[in-house]
């Protein structure tokens, strides 16, 4: 049975890794990040006869970029022609993809419509090199072009280089993906599902190539990624608009758009409304371009339902009916073909209700869609989305059957179809649901083949909760939990939150909107992205480390026997034979860089990319926007220390110093808020108000490495450096430069504080090492400082001389004509030392 169980879970691995994802290159380049490159046979190419085939998707995500994409040449011919492959930007209506014999001639050249680009917009590129035929047929999105006498051998050994190379450093903002390298005889998948290192497997998990500064787009299948974040002093509302695929926002004299594929947020003045906003439900109408704003019972005013025309910010009355009691939270659709929109359920007056109501807006009514057949007890917090357009699908929510709030709430995960024709109501089946309490959001996504759908979910008693996508089969009662969780707070009856789908980039995109819990009308509306198909943790982490998964074909080849070996089980225990085991234990020492580097829970990294992990150990950097991050880094780096914190007026003017007072002060108590909400999930650490300054307050239980960094500064003044002391900066300082990725102009003086520090103290530890002859470590401790600063002559001395201590002339001469390369390329004039000038004088004075 065990075997047996074995071979399920073995089973299961060999799936994921059957969910192929793709590879981002970064055009980005700074001091101590490279652009992408990727080598997709690294050091052990193949070689191929007769011929052999490249095909992959392509996305192009800046249309206005230009570059290699990739280079192609014979590895044991050095006088080989190099087949390269070019995207150049011509003009804003189009772009070409180039196919050439470099420094030759252009073989193929392809145009593209500019508006057809972008992330998640594949292109189908598949290029045949006929060795046999002396030619290359290149197809491009079923564009077939062909280009002989080439004089291509007759065998090849190809190095096959996707983004950056020492020969081609111009790359476009590209991605990539479903990568086939193949011949008549072999057929080589690279499904690209890593999410983090440099090694990259193919489909059977061994280790064929290496990347460098890679982007792994697995992570954005499994971590939402946080859009846009806007504040209301007024009720706002939200929608998506799936012709364009963007989104929509507006609020009492304002309407903007979020282009997603742009990134870009711009807004602009609307005519008044007819009426007021309470809650800001709408729903929008494709054909005329228009939300429709609807409040279902607005006694108070005479106008229930108006129009926003979301191109020209027109705005005009629609209707003054209403129903007879509010409806929070209910479900709802819009059939565009009838022009009829339908909400179901909702809570007021201390009841739930269960009824379908439907506004014709032809007509301008509404009317209660009279339901038979089963039985759907009174809820609110139910989700609604539609089969076909005559059949919606139903699902969970809480109430009871009375709907009677005084009697309590039931929560509930059924599932019901509702046939709009005949008005007829049919369950379909309860899920096994297992867990603490969840309701999910107004609507739900049919997934492409129509087998489960979507909708997130959450448990809305908590107030601080969170949101996690859901996904149901229809086949059967189960369910998958995917992606990471959203927070959201959900104090307040009118904070809500809603599911959407572009099909043509396959994204899943989420909105939350919260509200003040005491009844204001000021809200946060959070806009966040996440490919499709979403997946769980467990096809994230398919790779544990870096090195080749040598038990993994072992469990391959442990299948083969499993048969066998079943058999032998049975035998041995029907004669109840025991066998003894023995067991090899072995340990590893663990070291003070092994804990620098281990990622922990409750901590903050602000060396490298600025990174928090909250109680559970979650990465929960995502929740930071940018106003956020800067609150809290200047709240921070002004407290740490002797410091005392930080003053409203010292936040208004470096944060919003084109606003005026009143806003400004709004702006900074949302942004407070929001601060607090994301801390509440860590322990030991705190946001605190005392003295009129703000300050983050550090118990022991929470980690951060500028603090550890600081403590060994500190203890390095009052004593000569140890070993230990040096391995743990070497550890805090191996995740990258302090603030890597924050360009703000108002960190800049915390950066060079920093710099000086590290420079006074990277000095002194680099000439105990050295003067101890710990050489290792020297090399390990200059390896850091020429991270930190490419271009520090004393770096460079104390590397190649302690490799030279150690006999490593080979790694030393690399060292020094990688940094040479560098200085020159930097400075524009060639390095003044040569390499014997450092390994045979001591010039660390003139360094100085």
């Amino acid at each position: 049975m065990r075997c047996i169980v074995c071979f399920i879970v073995l089973f299961s691995f060999l799936c994921l890794r059957g969910n192929a994802q793709g590879i981002e290159f970064s055009t980005y380049e700074s001091e101590t990040i490279q652009k992408t490159s990727y080598s997709v046979f690294d050091e052990n190419p193949l070689t191929f006869k007769h011929d052999f085939t490249i095909a992959y998707d392509l996305a192009i995500h800046d249309y206005g970029s230009f570059g290699y994409i990739f280079r192609l040449k014979d590895s044991k011919n050095e006088n080989s022609d190099i087949y390269s492959f070019v995207f150049s930007y011509d003009n804003n209506e189009r772009s070409y993809l180039k196919f050439n014999i470099e420094t030759k001639e252009c073989l193929v050249a392809d145009t593209l419509c500019n508006k057809n680009l972008g992330p998640r917009r594949w292109i189908p590129i598949k290029i045949f090199f006929s060795l046999k035929d002396d030619s290359v047929c290149l197809t491009i999105n079923k564009r077939k072009y062909h280009a002989g006498k080439l004089g291509l051998p007759k065998e090849m050994t190809p190095s096959i280089m996707f983004g950056s190379s020492r020969f081609s450093e111009e790359i476009p903002s590209f991605a990539i993906r479903n990568l086939v390298v193949s011949d008549t005889y072999q057929q080589i998948e690279f499904p690209l599902n890593e999410n983090a290192g440099t090694l990259v497997h193919d489909n059977q998990g061994k280790v064929r190539g290496k990347a460098i500064n890679p982007v792994w787009l697995i992570n954005r299948f499994y971590y939402w990624n946080l859009l846009h974040s806007q504040s209301s002093e007024t009720t706002a509302g939200y929608n998506y608009d799936a012709q364009s695929g963007n989104f929509v926002y507006f609020n009492s004299d304002s309407l903007y758009t979020l282009d997603i594929r742009r990134s870009k947020w711009e807004g602009y003045k609307h005519e008044p409304f007819p009426m007021k906003m309470y809650l800001g439900t709408n729903f929008l109408h494709p054909d005329t371009h228009s939300a429709y704003i609807y409040e279902v019972d607005n006694r108070m005013d005479s106008c229930t339902i108006c129009s926003l025309n979301i191109l020209t910010g027109e705005t005009n009355k629609v209707d003054t009916k209403f129903l007879s009691s509010q409806r929070h939270h209910h479900s709802s659709y819009l059939d565009t073909i009838q022009n009829k929109f339908y909400i179901f359920g909702g809570f007021g007056l201390r009841k739930y209700t269960n009824t379908l109501e439907v506004y014709d807006l032809n007509q301008k009514t509404w009317n209660t869609v009279k339901l038979k057949g089963d039985f759907v007890a009174p809820r609110f917090f139910s989700s609604m989305g539609a089969l076909n357009p005559d059949e919606l699908f139903l699902f969970g929510g809480t109430g009871n059957s009375s709907g009677d709030q005084s009697l309590g709430k039931i929560y509930y995960y059924d599932l019901y179809k509702i046939n709009l024709q005949d008005s007829t109501v049919k369950k379909v089946r309860d899920y096994s649901y297992t867990g603490i309490q969840i309701v999910p959001v107004r609507n739900l996504i049919l997934s492409d083949d129509k087998t489960a759908f979507y909708t997130l979910c959450y448990p809305m008693q908590e107030a601080s909760s969170y949101l996690q996508l859901y996904k149901f089969s229809l086949q059967n009662d189960s369910y998958e939990v995917l992606g990471n969780s959203i927070p959201m707070d959900s104090k307040a009856i009118l904070s809500n939150a809603n599911l959407y789908y572009n099909k043509d980039t396959k994204e899943l995109y989420c909105c939350t909107q919260e509200f003040d819990e005491h009844g204001g009308e000021s809200s946060v509306t959070q806009f966040y992205s996440l490919s499709a198909p979403a997946i769980a943790k467990d096809a994230l982490f398919l790779y544990s480390t870096e090195q080749n998964l040598s038990w993994y074909f072992a469990a391959i080849g442990g299948v083969a026997a499993l048969v066998l070996f079943i058999g032998i089980g049975y035998y041995l225990k029907s004669r109840k034979v025991k066998q003894p085991i023995s067991k090899v234990i072995r340990y590893k020492a663990h070291t003070p860089l092994d804990e620098e580097r281990t990622s922990r829970a409750n901590a903050l990294y602000l060396f490298g990319e600025f990174t928090i992990l909250d109680k559970k150990g979650r990465d929960i950097t995502y929740l930071f926007s940018s106003k956020i991050k800067q609150l809290f880094l200047l709240t921070f780096l002004n407290t740490i220390g002797d410091k005392e914190g930080i003053t409203s007026s010292y936040i208004y003017g470096l944060l919003w110093p084109e606003k005026d007072l009143s806003s400004a002060k709004n702006l900074k108590g949302v942004t407070i808020n929001r601060l607090r909400k994301i801390l509440d999930d860590l322990e030991g650490i705190e946001l605190i108000y005392a003295n009129s300054r703000y300050s983050i307050k550090l118990l022991d239980n929470f980690y951060c490495d500028y603090q550890r960094f600081l403590e060994q500064i500190d203890r390095m003044r009052q004593s000569n450096a140890s070993q230990e002391v040096s391995q743990v900066l070497i550890g805090i300082l191996s995740r990258g430069k302090f603030l890597k990725s924050v360009d703000d102009s108002m960190f800049d003086t915390f950066k060079s504080e920093q710099e000086d520090e590290l420079h006074k103290m990277l000095m002194i530890e680099m000439n105990n090492l050295y003067a101890k002859a710990t050489y290792e470590q020297a090399i390990q401790l200059a390896e850091i400082w020429l991270k930190v600063d490419p271009l520090n002559d004393m770096a460079l001395w104390y590397m190649l001389n302690a490799c030279h201590k150690l006999k490593r002339e080979d790694q030393a001469m690399k060292k020094y004509y990688l940094y040479i390369a560098e200085y020159n390329k930097s400075m524009g004039n060639n390095y003044p030392y040569s390499y014997s000038d450092i390994i045979h004088n001591d010039l660390r004075i003139s360094f100085q």
